[in-house]
């Protein structure tokens, strides 16, 4: 009897073991070529020419992640049973060129727990909802100029004068210390929503602060899928005891419309963005930017997709007697050459120019050119 009962307790154990089943991976990409980038500014008078501008070096040179941030990322997911699971996800800056990351690059930090009927909740650092919005699908999330949309790019006081940054979601790319909660799709529709607080507004409160909130929705229907949302942040620099309490509040609006078969790709994407600065009695108008894109890729045969997108915009600066508002416009076209299921060949061109309202001859502009070799793990 003593025999039976513990045969019967070591069936229990390895059963309850059985249905929490875990699983954990290594994945990453690792993305590097030759690149080229030149800046040119105009004054009335003066040209300036600048080469190896941004994160990319001048033409010969390594480059880092052109097509995509090259990273190595650790996930798992244990299966609970009963449709409850838990998951994790811890993610890296790689730079190909030396191998080398820091934990000031860290991409995604994140813990969570889903249900299959009730949704998902994660906590920690990670893309915001607005990323994969105006990102897009089209050569989505590239590091290099000419996508409006996604592409940093600003003038100098050398240049088309305002120096906002043209990227609608540069502020809001991701979040620290940030919940997210995702609901199951139901008839075709997915919400999620971001949310962090840890900003203080008391009049006097030392140290960095930073809160986000943001809510979109994703509807899909056959080859159409179309998405939208809004995220805000405030936040204020390290503040003295004795400082007059101040925040930094930006807004930012984004949707896209996308028709995906048969190898074509179409999408139309827009956002916009406006940063405040407000005190107790004051709001000042920091800068605003907006943009729209359309973009387009084929699969011409199982190793060719060629790409192009076309974009315009513009930003304004802090709202004054002189005129601060600009005129952008940017492109993007290239091809992607698949060697096999996990890498490819690509190379691309992109393009972005700026103009003062008021003075055409105040321009800004940035080309960038790239060959590289991507491979996913």
């Amino acid at each position: 009897m003593k025999k039976s009962l513990l045969a019967l307790a070591a069936m229990g154990a390895f059963a309850g073991a059985a249905q929490a089943q875990s699983s954990v991976s290594v994945y990453g990409i690792m993305d590097a070529g030759l690149q080229s980038s030149k800046l040119v500014e105009n004054t009335a008078t003066v040209e300036t020419v600048t080469s190896g501008q941004g994160t990319n070096s001048s033409t010969g040179d390594l480059a880092n992640g052109a097509m995509a941030a090259s990273r190595l990322g650790f996930r798992g997911v244990e299966d609970m049973g009963g449709g409850l699971s838990a998951m994790f996800n811890l993610e890296y800056a790689i730079a190909p060129g030396t191998g080398t990351t820091t934990t000031a690059a860290i991409r995604t930090s994140v813990v969570g727990i889903s249900h299959k009927q009730f949704g998902m909740l994660q906590i920690g650092r990670q893309l915001t909802g607005m990323h994969g919005i105006l990102a897009g699908d089209v050569f989505g999330g590239n590091n290099m100029s000419g996508d409006i949309t996604y592409s940093s790019f600003a003038s100098t006081a050398a240049g088309a004068g305002v120096t906002a940054n043209g990227r609608v979601n540069d502020a809001t790319t991701r979040g620290s210390n940030m919940l997210t909660y995702t609901a199951p799709v139901i008839a075709g529709f997915a919400l999620r929503l971001d949310y962090s607080n840890n900003t203080n507004t008391a009049a006097n409160q030392p140290g960095a602060q930073n809160a986000i909130a943001g809510a979109y929705v994703t509807y899909a229907n056959g080859p159409f899928t179309v998405k939208g949302g809004q995220i805000r942040q405030n936040a204020n620099a390290a503040l003295a005891n004795t400082a007059v309490f101040s925040k930094t509040e930006l807004k930012v609006n984004g949707a896209n419309a996308m028709y995906k078969a048969k190898g074509l790709t179409v999408q139309y994407t827009i956002g916009n963005n406006v940063t405040e600065t407000k005190t107790a009695t004051t709001t000042v108008h920091t800068s605003s930017v907006r943009a729209q894109k359309l973009s387009a890729s084929y699969q011409v045969t199982p190793t060719i997709m060629p790409f192009v997108q076309y974009g315009i915009g513009g930003t304004e600066g802090v709202r004054t007697g002189a005129n601060t508002r600009t005129d952008d416009k940017a492109m993007q076209a290239g091809v992607i050459y698949t060697l096999s299921k996990r890498t490819n060949l690509y190379a691309a061109y992109g393009d972005s120019q700026r103009e003062l309202k008021t003075n055409s001859a105040l321009k800004t502009k940035e080309t960038e050119m790239a060959v590289g070799l991507l491979h996913t793990f």
